[in-house]
């Protein structure tokens, strides 16, 4: 019997730049101790294959033990994209369980306190019932340093990436996979562990960006019980994708654990739920 699970992050980039990162975490139950087993920061395409091959290649290779698999891109389409409904009677008037959700969060929101919040309409063609979640219910709750903007499923420069992480799932069926924002994960761990606010404020920058994850991996590590080799904490500091592929991997931990939020009652729990720390 293995004495040990596996977890992986994935920071997906597109296929035809070298930013792609994963991580991997073992842990041992018994001990209680978390290693970070590895940390792959440039998967690019070769001569004889492809990114995405090389990609899955990677990965099978570090099979058998994968518990699961946190991914930083979104693993559902919007509803309305998926929808085989002949005719559509707009969101507004929409019985499908995700976007009738959206609506009756939308009308609720618009009609108490939150209206002070600026509640934009809702685009179920582009949004996911968690976008919503998380924009008005549980980034507001958080200091105002550790906040941020929501990517949109199908929005910006994120579609590219959904679609192609929707390619990777059919090479991937036999995986236990899970979405996280590392952005999110961060933030909460980091009020978890009563860090500098600062260090959120700076992590992603240019300038400050290395000095703040290196900051931030140190404390982590130490509030959480992981061993990083040092040669390994100054690769993840100095390369910001392989951060949030360490940050997923290790939420995935945390929501094998039960260590994670649990959607609303009545939540559309297939359109896709972002795992992220309990407050």
């Amino acid at each position: 019997m293995r004495e040990s699970r596996r977890y992986l992050g994935l920071d997906l980039s597109g296929a035809k730049n070298q930013k792609t990162a994963l991580a991997a975490l073992e842990f041992y139950p018994k001990e209680q101790k978390i290693f970070l087993l590895d940390i792959f920061d440039r998967i690019l395409p070769h001569e004889d294959q492809t990114a995405d091959e090389g990609l899955l290649e990677l990965i099978e290779e570090l099979q058998p033990g994968i518990a699961r698999i946190g991914v930083n891109v979104p693993l559902e389409l919007p509803p309305c994209i998926t929808c085989t409904r002949k005719s559509c009677p707009l969101p507004a008037h929409c019985t499908v369980p995700a976007v009738k959700w959206m609506g009756d969060l939308h009308q609720r929101l618009s009609h108490s306190d939150y209206q002070e919040r600026k509640i934009l309409e809702f685009t179920p063609y582009t949004q996911r019932p968690f976008e919503l979640w998380a924009r008005y219910l549980v980034l507001p709750e958080l200091p105002p340093n550790f906040s941020f903007e929501v990517d949109e499923t199908l929005g910006g420069n994120r579609a590219p990436l959904t679609a192609r992480m929707s390619f990777l799932k059919r090479h991937l069926e036999n995986l236990s996979l899970l979405e996280v924002w590392p952005k999110l994960s961060i933030a909460l761990l980091a009020q978890d562990l009563n860090l500098d606010p600062s260090l959120i404020s700076h992590y992603r920058t240019l300038e400050e960006g290395i000095h703040c994850r290196e900051e931030l991996l140190s404390l982590l590590a130490k509030g959480k019980g992981i061993f990083i080799y040092d040669r390994d904490l100054r690769k993840l500091a100095q390369n910001l994708p392989a951060f949030d592929a360490f940050i997923c991997a290790f939420t995935a931990l945390l929501s094998d654990q039960g260590l994670c939020a649990e959607p609303p009652k009545g939540f559309p729990i297939k359109s896709g739920w972002v795992h992220y720390p309990e407050a």
